[in-house]
C-alpha cells in the first residue's frame, strides 16, 4: 500500500509491452511494402464530427486507429494523467467504423496507444480535425498540438490540423488537406522532434486561395475573468471574452488564415531561445565563495521615540513610590 496517496501498489501486474513507433519509412507509398498505421486522434472528444471527417479523409491511405478523450478536452495542453486510473472504451462512431475514448486528456489518449494498448506500432499520429484554429501562441495551450507533440516524444511523425471555428462547419477543405500532409509526411518523413501544424481557414474549398508554408504569428487574446453567484450565493469564474485576434503580420499562419489560405507551419520540441542562450553566457555566472550575508539595517530613532525613552526613564516605579 502506498503511504502517501492511499492505493495499493502494482507488484505483479505486468506492463503492456508493444513497439512505440515503426522505423520510419519515408518513401513513395507506392514502394510501402504494408499499408501504414495511422493514429488519429483529437482534443474535441470522441463524438467530434472532426474527428470522423479525419479518419475518413486517411483510409485510403492505410490502417488507420481511432482513440480519443471522452469528453471535450480542448485547452488542456500537455495534461498527463498519473493520478488515477485510465478507462477505454470501444465505440462506434457515426459510421459505423470503430474507435475507442479516453476518460483523459489527448496526450493520455497517444500515451496508451504507444505504450502498447492496440499492440501495434505506427507510422503516422493525425490529430484533428478541431473546432477553431490553433495559430500562433494557441500551441501552448492546444490539446490538438499536444496529441501530435506526444506522437514525436514517442518518435512518430505527426500534424495536428485545426479550422476556424463557425456554426455548422464544413470539413471537406480540412479533409482534404489533411490527406496530402499524410502523403507529404510518409514520402519524404519528418527529423526528431518535428512536427506540422495545420489551419485551414472558415470557406468552402473553391474560396480557398491555396497553401502557404508559413512561421508562428502573435495571437492577441482579450479574456475576460467573469463571476458569477451560484444558488447558494457563492461566487464562481469563467474565464470569456471575445475571440482571439492576432498580428496579420506577412509570412506568418495568422496572415495566411485571414486571407483565405491555409497555413502549414512547422514546429518543433526543443523550445531552447537561441539568441537568449548566446547572450546567457555573456553573463557573470560565477558563484561567489562564501555569500556574503546582507548588512545589518539600523534604523534611527525619531524624536518622539527619544523623548519618550527619556520620559520613562525620569518616572519612579511603581515599587520606588
Amino acid at each position: 500500500m502506498d503511504r502517501e496517496y492511499g492505493e495499493p501498489l502494482a507488484i505483479g501486474d505486468r506492463p503492456v509491452q508493444a513497439p512505440r513507433a515503426r522505423p520510419p519509412t519515408a518513401r513513395p507509398l507506392s514502394e510501402w511494402t504494408s499499408r501504414p498505421r495511422i493514429l488519429v486522434t483529437n482534443d474535441d472528444g470522441i463524438e467530434s464530427r472532426g474527428l470522423l471527417s479525419l479518419a475518413q479523409a486517411l483510409q485510403p491511405l492505410g490502417e488507420v486507429y481511432v482513440v480519443a478523450p471522452e469528453t471535450n478536452q480542448s485547452a488542456v495542453g500537455r495534461q498527463k494523467t498519473f493520478m488515477r486510473p485510465l478507462r477505454v472504451r470501444e465505440r462506434t462512431l457515426a459510421d459505423g467504423s470503430t474507435g475507442w475514448s479516453v476518460d483523459g486528456s489527448p496526450t493520455d489518449a497517444v500515451s496508451l496507444a504507444f505504450l502498447g494498448y492496440f499492440e501495434v506500432g505506427f507510422d503516422l499520429v493525425a490529430s484533428g480535425i478541431n473546432y477553431g484554429a490553433n495559430l500562433g501562441d494557441d500551441v501552448t495551450y492546444s490539446g490538438t498540438v499536444s496529441a501530435a507533440m506526444e506522437a514525436v516524444i514517442n518518435d512518430c511523425p505527426a500534424f495536428a490540423i485545426s479550422q476556424e471555428y463557425y456554426e455548422h462547419p464544413d470539413f471537406t477543405l480540412a479533409g482534404r488537406v489533411a490527406h496530402l500532409a499524410a502523403v507529404n509526411i510518409l514520402e519524404h518523413g519528418l527529423a526528431p522532434g518535428e512536427l506540422i501544424n495545420i489551419n485551414v481557414p472558415a470557406i468552402a474549398a473553391d474560396e480557398c486561395e491555396g497553401i502557404e508554408v508559413t512561421r508562428m504569428g502573435k495571437r492577441i487574446y482579450q479574456d475576460e475573468l467573469i463571476e458569477r453567484l451560484d444558488p447558494r450565493g457563492i461566487p464562481y469564474y469563467w474565464i470569456g471574452g471575445p475571440p482571439p485576434s492576432g498580428v496579420a503580420e506577412e509570412g506568418t499562419d495568422f496572415a495566411a488564415v485571414v486571407n483565405g489560405r491555409i497555413a502549414i507551419t512547422p514546429i518543433q520540441l526543443d523550445l531552447t531561445a537561441r539568441r537568449l542562450l548566446t547572450r546567457l553566457r555573456s553573463w557573470p555566472w560565477a558563484l561567489p565563495a562564501r555569500p556574503t550575508p546582507p548588512a545589518a539595517v539600523v534604523e534611527t530613532p525619531t524624536e518622539a521615540a527619544v523623548d519618550e525613552a527619556v520620559t520613562a526613564q525620569a518616572e519612579p516605579t511603581a515599587e520606588r513610590r
